[in-house]
């Protein structure tokens, strides 16, 4: 026999005593081993850690491909239980991509890792709106395996100085490349290696394993003869799933490489304080604030009841201690709670420190009717302590839900002390930013106003300039 393979089964299952104790000549005892390593319990996240443990640092010969072969015959075997249901071909489909010979030993470990909490989304026929938590579980997943002493070594070698950057390129790649006719050559490699295996079984076996080993053999030719509409089907569900976790992991990538350069910067981006910024509005007249302490829009002082979905702005508001909506009707002149169906375009204007998820947003059109940052600062109402501007994100509502909202006319604000007033009048949308999805939010983009207020454009050496900031507690 093939030491190489040997070692490979025992990596999954300790070697029958009848094999051992017969010199390795019990070819009976031998099929029975390969037959327990190939339909024994199937535990899809214990066999995605050593795949990737296997896969990509050890690498032991035959362990990989006994992974992808259990892997398909495990979703075979639940396609042909249940011929008509389209999740266990979606969890197919993202177990060929896993076969594929191109995607590198890095990736391919990575991309199985994720793919073990892709596939339960999948058996669930999630779609992009829905597939939230499992992206989650992805990068959670994701996380522990690229913290790993010898996995943070493999990636020093390879020189990847952020791996989620680095895999959101790929996974990227891997959604523009994939096809029905690449996962239909794969699904028959993949059914062939395992035919390979089934017949050592009916070889060597007794009968009834024969027979079992042969029943296996017919369930596999049933599922590869099935008709290829449902590849071209899962290829775009799964092409879904895979550009939602890109962003996931382009957001991951700019999170990590913010904390890695607020370790201390001394060139850090700071938004002036409200004391300068008095200061600076009491000597120099600027085109957003008037001086004569006019406020046409009032504040209102009552916040609205709100109805069932919608966060209250009430402080302490069922017991839930500070948060983020507190107080949040102040900044209106007039409120109602409106829902926002799915596919609906919002957008916010924020700064290098700003959080993506956030309070305080506006509508398309109030966006694209903004001409400069004086108009935005002035109708909106910001004051430059608060927000000095320069980027922005657009938020798209997930397919298949709703986002619920506080909107309405935009307040007046007074500066404390002080006559100088931000006229408002916009229409703006509050948001609780526990109600928004990491998979509906874009990159940043630049507003192309300059980051600065007063005087020139501040240094921004160092700062992380048009990268997400997801804000998590």
């Amino acid at each position: 026999m093939n030491n190489e393979f040997d070692n490979a089964l025992a990596w999954f299952s300790a070697a029958p005593q009848r094999w051992l104790s017969s010199a390795r000549q019990d070819l009976a005892a031998y099929a029975e081993w390969i037959w327990g390593v190939l339909q024994g319990d199937f535990n899809e996240n214990q066999s995605t850690a050593q795949i990737a443990t296997g896969t990509v640092i050890s690498m032991i010969p035959f362990v990989d491909q006994i992974c992808d072969v259990r892997d398909v015959i495990a979703n075979c075997k639940k396609i042909d239980g249940s011929p008509d249901a389209i999740g266990p071909k979606i969890a197919l489909t993202l177990t060929l991509i896993g076969l594929f010979p191109t995607l590198g030993s890095l990736f391919k470990g990575c991309a199985k890792i994720a793919f073990a909490s892709l596939r339960s989304a999948g058996y669930k026929a999630a779609t992009k709106s829905n597939i939230g938590p499992y992206i989650e579980l992805a990068i959670q997943k994701l996380n522990d395996f690229l913290a790993r002493p010898e996995v943070v070594r493999t990636l020093k070698a390879l020189k990847i100085d952020n791996p989620y950057k680095y895999l959101a390129s790929k996974f990227r790649e891997l959604a523009q490349s994939i096809n029905s006719g690449l996962l239909k050559r794969a699904l028959n490699e993949g059914i062939s290696a395992a035919n390979k295996m089934f017949q050592l079984i009916q070889k060597w076996g007794d009968h009834t394993i024969a027979v079992r080993a042969t029943d296996a053999l017919r369930m596999l030719d049933r599922v590869r003869r099935y008709p290829d509409e449902w590849l071209a089907k899962t290829t775009k569900v799964v092409q879904d799933y895979l550009n939602v976790l890109a962003r996931r992991l382009e957001i991951e990538a700019d999170m990590q490489h913010r904390a890695y350069l607020n370790t201390r910067n001394p060139h850090a981006f700071v938004r002036p304080s409200q004391a300068v910024e008095k200061t600076e509005l009491l000597r120099t007249s600027v085109p957003w604030a008037r001086v004569d302490g006019v406020e046409p829009y009032p504040g209102i002082t009552a916040a609205p009841v709100a109805p069932v979905g919608w966060t209250s702005t009430v402080p302490a508001s069922g017991g839930r201690g500070k948060h983020p909506m507190d107080n949040a009707h102040q900044t209106f002149h007039t409120i109602k709670a409106t829902k926002l169906p799915s596919g609906t375009e919002i957008y916010r204007v924020l700064d290098p420190m700003s959080s993506d998820n956030s309070i305080c947003w506006m509508s398309k059109s109030e966006f694209e009717s903004l001409l400069t940052k004086d108009d935005w600062r002035k109708r909106f109402a910001v004051w430059v302590h608060w927000n000095s501007n320069g980027e922005y994100v657009k938020y798209v509502v997930p397919e298949g839900q709703e986002l619920r909202v506080w909107e309405g006319v935009t307040a007046s604000q007074r500066l404390p002390g002080t006559d100088i007033v931000l006229e408002g009048g916009a229409v703006q949308l509050v948001v609780d930013p526990t109600h928004l999805k990491m998979e509906g939010m874009s990159k940043r983009m630049p507003t192309n106003w300059k980051y600065g207020d007063f005087g020139p454009e501040p240094a921004l050496v160092g700062v992380p300039k048009l990268e997400n900031n997801w804000y998590k507690k």
